[in-house]
């Protein structure tokens, strides 16, 4: 019994701490530069996740190169390379394999210019 009771609860520690993530869950964000530039997008959390998508706001933003980092190593890249106008987002991006724990989002970019308030690209999970 004793030992029944202890394997439950080693289940379910582990259980809580790598839960699946709700649906759109904001993993972080960046205000763009205003011309080419790299940001690095630091996901907290051990949240696991299938599919990641990017919204912009105020500035259109042309996405280059986009490389998702796992927290146990490996990364994917992602094939976003398009114009995201404001107030739009990218459609989702599958990640590779089982649900996976982001370390962090690098993304490559270009801010359509002009006038107005900067960019700001946001990331979202699911």
């Amino acid at each position: 019994m004793k030992k029944t009771l202890k394997t439950l609860a080693i289940v379910a520690i582990a259980a809580s701490a790598a839960m699946p993530a709700a649906a759109n869950t904001f993993l972080g964000a960046r205000i763009a530069a205003d011309t080419s530039d790299v940001d690095v997008i630091s996901v907290p959390g051990p949240a696991l996740f299938s599919e990641v998508r990017f919204c912009v706001v105020n500035r259109a933003v042309h996405f280059g190169d986009v490389d998702v980092s796992f927290a146990l190593g490996g990364s994917q890249d992602l094939n976003v390379r398009r114009i995201v106008r404001p107030g739009n987002c990218t459609g989702w991006f599958n990640l590779r394999g089982p649900v996976r724990n982001i370390d962090e989002i690098r993304f490559r970019y270009q801010t359509i210019v002009n006038a107005g308030p900067q960019a700001l690209v946001t990331a979202h999970g699911r």
